[in-house]
């Protein structure tokens, strides 16, 4: 795709230098940003509850760039398999608790999107590791990465800004459903947008004491949308996949805490009926707009897109 990085390729013996862009398969990118060789006081620190290290052993946090290049998207991050080995040549363990500033792995990737943070391999101090990653789950090839060391002065690895030409999900996400409009999202779903996006970081924030302010340079964005069912069956909202992606290629997250007048997603709903209120996302401060992109039914991969303005 144009604006790929390229990418280059490790084996264990040469693996792919920390700071360079490794071409892991499948249109996927990977890159070391750094390492902590010795993370087990920043990981008790970040959660009282995690359980230290085995004797002998460390936490290793490697913070890493995920970016899919490929034309055919979403993608979800969690599809490549990223794993390490030390010099005993078996599989590290990575159940390290709960991680600061992990790696998110469940948000879909569009064609030039990127997802950075961090990942923890439990290691013997002073091993010699090595990540090895797969981006396409048809191929034997895996690619290896070195962690031996945190690069100096890397460049991340950048998302490409925009629906990419050549992109499955171009045409449609360019030209997505206009406001008000019912839209069949398969399985017995319509979905409408019923009025523009607006700001409602301030209602958000006021809404409960458990709700938290926005990451600094990020808003909470509130859509009024209308869930209606017409199955077969009783179904409910929660299984019509409803998401949201912006300029930057990458799914929104919905963590938005409570939300005033939030859509029922939870109750059953039958043939005739309807749901209506608000979802939630977090978007950038100032970013270009985004659109909704809408799936009704977990075994339905048929996605529509929908305007918020």
């Amino acid at each position: 795709m144009a604006g790929a990085p390229p990418g280059i390729s490790g084996d264990r013996k040469s693996p792919v230098p920390a700071g360079k862009i490794a071409n892991i398969g499948g249109g996927w990118r990977m890159q070391v940003l750094d390492v902590v060789p010795d993370a087990a006081a920043q990981i008790k620190a970040n959660n009282e509850f995690n359980d230290p290290p085995p004797t002998g052993s460390t936490f290793m946090l490697v913070k890493v760039a995920l970016g899919y290049f490929g034309k055919d998207d979403p993608h979800p991050s969690f599809e490549p398999t990223i794993s390490a080995v030390g010099s005993a040549s078996v599989e590290l363990d990575n159940s390290c608790g709960t991680i600061p500033g992990a790696l998110d792995q469940f948000a879909d990737l569009f064609a030039g999107g990127v997802v950075s943070g961090n990942l923890c391999f439990v290691v013997t101090p002073g091993d010699t590791v090595a990540m090895y990653a797969q981006g396409d789950f048809t191929s034997s090839s895996q690619v290896f990465l070195s962690v031996g060391t945190g690069p100096t002065g890397a460049t991340p690895l950048a998302s490409l800004q925009g629906p990419q030409p050549g992109a499955t999900s171009t045409p449609a996400r360019s030209a997505p459903v206009a406001l008000g409009t019912a839209t069949d999202v398969g399985e017995g779903w319509t979905f409408t947008v019923n009025s523009a996006a607006r700001d409602i970081t301030d209602q958000v924030v006021a809404q409960g004491s458990g709700n938290a302010a926005p990451p600094d340079g990020y808003r909470y964005i509130g859509v009024d949308v209308t869930f209606a069912y017409n199955g077969a069956d009783s179904a409910s909202a929660f299984e019509v996949g409803t998401r949201a992606v912006g300029a930057g290629n990458r799914e929104l997250t919905g963590d938005c805490g409570i939300v005033p007048g939030a859509v029922d997603e939870s109750s059953d709903l039958f043939a005739g009926g309807k749901v209506t209120g608000t979802i939630c996302f977090v978007a950038p401060t100032g970013s270009p707009g985004f659109v909704l992109y809408s799936n009704g039914g977990l075994a339905n991969d048929t996605v529509k897109f929908l305007a918020v303005s």
